[in-house]
């Protein structure tokens, strides 16, 4: 795991300083499935990598309503819009299955910050990538069917630019798909039967196989009807 954290996209640039630095200040952990990485409200202190896993970022509102962001499955950075503010999280970062984490702490973020180009050119695109990941799960919920809610977060949770997913099974329950997605569990497995029928994805128990990242991203943006699947709601 030690050698996955030098072989992220933004760490294969960095010079032999760099990368000795990164190694040496950051601690890739072992965390079982439930563990809180990050709690809500406190001083963003790290930079969180998933070397390998999945994890969910969500919040729960004062009267105890959780709600889930996004998920960030093996490949995946987050959290670096925290810490270049020096703001308290406004979330909380949770493992979904047991999952190797890495966490870089908040001045050898900063010092990458200062002296290393590539590293910044690699936020930019994290940065972008991000918000186009959240202007589509807007989009859909606001104009789009539950079932193409469904279809972009699974798209999403396969984002080469967020992630380096390597294979396309995605180990995760449809109770774990509804809260991503902010819908019931029952909708969720109804908007996923949807697209199991469309041949866009087949299910089998706790996991998900995409069989075109393509075309369901597509679909839930609401660009590529299919058939069979009604695209608005």
């Amino acid at each position: 795991m030690q050698d996955r954290l030098l072989e992220s996209p933004w760490a294969l640039h960095l010079d032999p300083a760099q990368r000795a630095r990164v190694e040496q200040e950051t601690q890739v952990l072992k965390y079982p499935a439930g563990s809180v990485i990050c709690p809500e409200g406190v001083p963003a202190q790290h930079w969180v990598g998933v070397l390998d896993g999945m994890v969910k970022v969500d919040t729960v509102s004062a009267d105890g309503r959780g709600t889930t962001f996004i998920g960030v499955t093996t490949g995946g950075w987050l959290g670096e819009g925290s810490l270049l503010k020096r703001e308290l999280r406004p979330y909380e970062v949770v493992t979904l299955r047991e999952s190797w984490i890495a966490l870089m702490p908040l001045a050898t973020f900063e010092w990458l910050f200062q002296t290393s180009l590539p590293f910044n050119h690699f936020l930019v695109r994290q940065l972008n990538a991000r918000l186009g990941q959240f202007v589509a799960v807007v989009e859909s919920c606001r104009i789009q069917s539950p079932t193409a809610q469904v279809a972009v977060c699974v798209a999403e949770l396969f984002n080469p630019t967020l992630c380096s997913a390597t294979s396309d099974v995605l180990r995760i329950s449809q109770e774990e798909i509804a809260r991503l997605c902010g819908l019931s569990r029952q909708i969720a497995h109804r908007a996923l039967h949807e697209l199991e029928q469309a041949g866009l994805v087949k299910m089998k128990y706790g996991t998900i196989h995409v069989l075109d990242v393509d075309r369901l991203h597509a679909f839930g943006r609401g660009m590529a009807p299919v058939e069979g699947v009604a695209g608005r709601s």
